[in-house]
């Protein structure tokens, strides 16, 4: 009866430590669930005026809350783009006035870039 009672606390032991691992391995670390790792690379000017078109077209109703959301990620997705040409500036900003679809914003950035 004693061997029992400790085999079955060392079967519930062995599950706990194998969901407690589970768990550490695929829980996002606490700086991007605060939205902190977003913050990693500083915002440009340039990238703050992006956001600050993106907000009022969503404040005026022109996009719907999902819309917002797929033009806000793509948008930090080229934090790190460099926003001393121009042209990437100008089609960026059309981009989150709305002015072109994601698709037609990619590939017109993926010509500029020479990337396709």
């Amino acid at each position: 009866m004693l061997f029992g009672l400790l085999g079955l606390l060392v079967v519930v032991g062995i599950v706990l430590l194998i969901v407690h691992l589970t768990d550490r391995k695929y829980k996002a670390p606490k700086a991007a669930q605060t939205g902190a790792a977003a913050q990693a690379v500083p915002m440009s000017a340039a990238q703050e005026r992006f956001f600050s078109i993106l907000n009022e077209q969503k404040a005026a109703g022109s996009m719907g809350l999902a819309e917002y959301e797929e033009r806000r990620l793509v948008l930090e997705g080229g934090r790190g783009d460099n926003h001393a040409n121009a042209e990437l500036v100008a089609l960026k900003e059309r981009y989150a006035r709305g002015e072109l679809t994601t698709s037609a914003y990619v590939e017109a950035k993926s010509k500029l870039l020479g990337l396709g």
